[in-house]
């Protein structure tokens, strides 16, 4: 043996002291505790957390988008109607203007010889060529109406209808029963079925009864 492993033995406080100083110069590797772990692991959540967006915040931020866009939309459609709307009157005043300019147009030569008939009348005494210009006059105007589909209703000796006739008074009558129209006052119009004009007529309440007293007593 050599004298340092006598001196152990003979020194077994000697050893003691050199297991010491061996373990200070290799001292042991700590291994983090659990409350360092633990903040380790919040830090890591949190810095997560913090790159995600709040669920609230997002949907709220959705609902937005869409609200705006429904907002635009309606104005859009708002506008879109507004146009509409004008357009639609132009185009009924355009009509309306076409459709009085078809009628009124032919209406016009029926003035013009009106007004040459009265022209004529100041230097000419002749009543039957003022007749017959006014005869030709009335038949150009119903010509006029007759191509624009303008009939005249049947009255006399018709059945009193209230869809076509009014009846201003009623008559006792021997020629007509009652019902019957027996005198046209005004005359009415409609165009195809329509009735634009009804006529203005006197009805008949049927014979007297004094006229029915003489047919018995005869």
């Amino acid at each position: 043996m050599g004298e340092e492993e006598k001196d152990r033995d003979m020194n077994p406080e000697s050893g003691i002291n050199v297991e010491i100083q061996n373990n200070r110069k290799e001292p042991d590797k700590k291994e983090p505790d659990q409350d360092e772990r633990s903040e380790h692991a919040e830090g890591t959540d949190e810095s997560e957390r913090g790159d995600e967006k709040d669920p609230v915040e997002a949907l709220r931020e959705e609902y937005e988008e869409r609200l705006k866009e429904k907002e635009d939309r309606f104005l859009r459609l708002a506008a879109e109607f507004d146009n509409y709307k004008k357009r639609t009157a132009r185009q009924f005043e355009n009509m309306t203007i076409s459709s009085a300019e078809r009628i009124i147009t032919p209406l016009l030569e029926v003035v013009d010889n009106f007004q040459r008939a009265l022209e004529s009348s100041e230097n000419n005494s002749d009543y039957d060529s003022l007749k017959k210009g006014t005869e030709l006059i009335y038949q150009q105007l119903q010509g006029i109406l007759k191509r624009e589909g303008v009939e005249e209703i049947e009255a006399v000796g018709q059945q009193f209808d209230p869809n076509l006739h009014e009846a201003m008074m009623q008559v006792e009558s021997d020629e007509y029963d009652e019902g019957v129209i027996v005198q046209e006052m005004m005359k009415g119009y409609k165009i195809k079925d329509k009735v634009i004009r009804h006529s203005r007529v006197v009805v008949s309440k049927g014979v007297s009864a004094k006229g029915d007293s003489e047919t018995e007593d005869s």
